[in-house]
């Protein structure tokens, strides 16, 4: 399927947004998946964005086409062995939008995550023999945005947050950036996204559990 389109949505029209990637993971590998696309606090500018139907020579698709494609992300996802409850929501007056799912192990995780991207499938999220979990992060932004400096500032006030919950206290964690609940059992870890844009690794982590 080819890139959703909300995301593509957010990097075209650089306006105020934020993307939140939320995981509650169980140590049986199963969890439930949602991401939010929030531009409430640029809703003008993107509702505009949409009836004028073009952004700097871009495209942007109508409401009815987002719909439509995420009724496809809906029916292409459900398909995927191991996921169940495949949800997406959206609301066209504050222009936030949900991906919802739940997932039996990694490997159904991981291929939800690709059928977001027309690129060859990776690996987004692991568990290694050393009682961690592994995130690789790989979003769908193009890179030559960040050489535009019209851009720069919107790409500074715009963020990726995750927000990472399991069902066993974290030990370690790689990214310093990151940061632990006090019930050491949520990871938190927040970047703009030009910082991303120029360096995708940054989102990258991995925790390692008490035995």
């Amino acid at each position: 399927m080819k890139k959703i389109m909300i995301l593509a949505l957010c990097f075209f029209l650089t306006g105020c947004f934020e993307i939140t990637e939320r995981i509650k993971h169980n140590s049986d590998e199963s969890g439930d998946y949602s991401l939010i696309v929030d531009f409430s606090k640029s809703w003008f500018r993107t509702k505009s964005a949409i009836w004028l139907e073009e952004v700097d020579g871009v495209s942007i698709p109508s409401e009815e086409d987002i719909k439509n494609k995420l009724a496809d992300f809906r029916t292409q996802a459900s398909k995927i062995e191991g996921v169940s409850s495949v949800t997406t929501k959206y609301d066209f007056k504050t222009y936030i939008f949900t991906f919802k799912f739940k997932y039996s192990n990694l490997k159904a995780l991981n291929a939800v995550l690709n059928s977001m991207n027309n690129e060859d499938p990776i690996t987004h999220f692991s568990k290694s023999k050393e009682n961690s979990f592994q995130r690789f992060a790989s979003y769908p932004i193009p890179k030559n945005l960040v050489n535009n400096e019209d851009k720069k500032e919107d790409l500074n006030n715009a963020h990726i947050t995750t927000i990472y919950t399991f069902d066993k206290e974290v030990s370690q964690l790689t990214n310093p950036n990151s940061k632990l609940s006090k019930s050491k059992q949520t990871v938190f870890l927040k970047q703009n996204i030009y910082n991303v844009l120029k360096n995708n690794t940054l989102m990258n982590n991995t925790i390692y559990f008490n035995p």
